[in-house]
């Protein structure tokens, strides 16, 4: 190896590393974790609570969804009527 090629891989190391050292710092622009509610406003809070809850049941309904999908696909598969077990042992 010359030592024009070893300063050329050092380098792309170094660029390397520096990159996925800045792709693996936080966001400052995300919030992470729950926030507080600085609202005096009862009904306002009553509000925002009941479209938490609301976010939350959707979530669990689309999950709950991907789950029977996945499920009816696995079923598909395993009803082939033309697989030949055989063929793959």
């Amino acid at each position: 190896m010359k030592l024009r090629s070893l300063f050329v891989f050092g380098a792309g190391v170094f660029v390397g590393l520096a990159l996925a050292r800045k792709m693996h710092e936080d966001d400052p622009q995300v919030l992470h974790g729950p926030t507080t509610s600085t609202s005096t406003n009862p009904a306002l809070r009553v509000v925002s609570d009941q479209a938490q809850r609301l976010a939350d049941r959707a979530g669990l309904a689309s999950l709950g969804a991907i789950r029977r999908a996945r499920g009816a696909i696995r079923e598909r598969l395993g009803d082939d009527p033309y697989y030949d077990g055989a063929a793959w042992s």
